[in-house]
């Protein structure tokens, strides 16, 4: 990670005023329960306390405090590792912000390191599934009128910052878009205070729910032993077809109680076949798909879902991030065959199969399974 100076572009900020208040959020992917937090909110200061399921269990204590007009002065993150898993049981880092820069510590292995950078009057936090620090930006975007509201939201330890929009989109929601994480489309009262969220379309693909009454303590501990892990580890699959060595590279999204496709994964949209980074395919020897030569290379893959039917999309371009696709650099697309299973698939998967002097590429996931031929040249 670079340690260079970062300028956050944020919109200056409108004061909020308001009581002490609290709250707290629950944090889901499909039917499991990913994060629950808490938060006490008064006219100078944000604490917030979360447990965090993924990939191992972690127990976070973050403050915020703010000083005349809300500009963010000192930002606290204090990490508990609860599994007993590898790793210091206590990671601590640290910002102080000053006029228009700001100072981090945060560890770096046995040690700590010092980042410096610019910022911009209204720079809020930001720390994964921090709900309440999304919060406090919705509250900026309520007090400073209708329009669209911008902001630059600083990780620790991070020296490029979240772009971060706020839309109204009535009296009760709110559009807001998290940099590269996407458009959530928030629940919101007339203060701004977050009622619930939906990160479906997104690359969170989480739901947020404002509730009252969580024993946080008791959930908390519960969690301690029961991490998700990855919510989508890689995987790949390697075979021999026809002499040619052909081996594709993914990662493995759930279905979590979810539907998938049609809702997670929209139909006439292109989709990443996967999840994280863009799913790859690699052959040692030139391939012939549908009539089109598919010569010896690494391609990402994508796929095109709809009613109608799939088409399976070969692109030139490797090693970007899923959500990264450029049609410019397409080689060619296919039509899938498509069919119904009787029982789904809890786990999307991919399988390479070989057969004569070609082989078959399937993609299953949910009650769905795509394929297509190919042969080698």
């Amino acid at each position: 990670m670079r340690t260079t100076i970062a300028i956050l572009a944020v919109a200056f900020l409108a004061p909020v005023a308001l009581h002490t208040q609290t709250g707290q959020f629950l944090v889901r992917l499909g039917h499991d329960t990913l994060a629950i937090e808490q938060y006490t909110r008064t006219a100078d200061r944000l604490e917030g306390e979360q447990v965090i399921r993924a990939p191992r269990t972690v127990h976070r204590l973050y403050a915020a405090t703010f000083g005349p007009g809300g500009a963010l002065q000192r930002f606290e993150l204090v990490t508990h590792n609860v599994t007993g898993g590898p790793g210091p049981m206590e990671r601590k880092a640290t910002a102080t912000f000053t006029g228009d820069s700001g100072v981090m510590t945060v560890p770096r292995g046995d040690s700590t390191t010092t980042i410096r950078l610019k910022t911009s009057p209204g720079t809020v936090p930001f720390v994964t599934q921090g709900w309440a620090l999304i919060e406090e930006v919705a509250r900026r975007a309520r007090a400073a009128g209708s329009g669209r509201y911008a902001i630059g939201m600083v990780q620790v330890g991070a020296t490029e910052p979240l772009d971060v929009t706020a839309t109204p989109q009535g009296p009760d929601s709110m559009t807001i878009v998290l940099g590269e994480l996407g458009p959530m489309h928030a629940r919101v009262d007339g203060q701004g205070t977050l009622l619930g969220v939906s990160g479906i379309g997104s690359n969170m693909q989480v739901t947020v729910e404002r509730v009252q009454g969580l024993d946080f303590a008791a959930l908390g501990k519960s969690f301690a032993s029961r991490s998700l892990g990855s919510l989508s580890p890689p995987d790949s699959v390697r075979t021999r077809v026809g002499g040619a060595a052909v081996g594709v590279r993914y990662s493995r999204p759930s279905m979590r109680g979810r539907v998938i496709f049609g809702h997670i994964v929209p139909w006439n949209k292109v989709w990443r076949t996967g999840a994280n980074e863009a799913t790859v395919l690699e052959t040692s020897a030139d391939l012939t798909v549908a009539g089109t030569t598919v010569p010896a290379g690494k391609y990402s893959l994508w796929t095109l879902p709809s009613p109608a039917g799939w088409k399976l999309i070969v692109n030139k371009n490797t090693g970007q991030w899923g959500t990264d696709y450029d049609a410019q650099y397409d080689l060619a697309r296919f039509d899938m065959k498509v069919e119904s299973l009787r029982q789904p698939v809890e786990q999307f998967t991919i399988a390479v199969e070989p057969k004569g002097r070609g082989g078959m590429l399937k993609l299953e996931w949910e009650k769905t399974r795509a394929s297509i031929p190919f042969a080698t040249k």
